[in-house]
């Protein structure tokens, strides 16, 4: 429930995350990200702010190298640079 002004408010995006290592019990897991489903996500956060204010078009993504939670953009064996293809053609239209 909101309890403010939208633009109070930043939308975030994130590839896998895992944070068992660290939590053990009581983890949070989130997975089945691919470079598609990631783009699509990060188009509509972008979409979400683009009539707000300039300083107010803020859109998060966690984490840039996040290994040992699987929160990564850089590339990798398994999707080589396509999320980071990803980001870019956000980024730019």
């Amino acid at each position: 429930l909101q309890s403010g002004p939208l633009e109070n408010y930043f939308p975030g995006v994130m590839v896998n995350f895992d944070n068992t290592a660290r939590r053990q019990l009581t983890p949070d897991i989130w997975f089945g990200s691919n470079p598609f489903t990631f783009r699509r996500w990060l188009a509509a956060a972008v979409a979400s702010v683009a009539d707000r204010e300039f300083e107010h078009r803020i859109v998060f993504i966690n984490a840039w190298n996040e290994w040992a939670e699987g929160a990564i953009l850089e590339p990798s064996d398994r999707f080589g640079s396509t999320f980071l293809m990803a980001v870019r053609d956000v980024a730019h239209g």
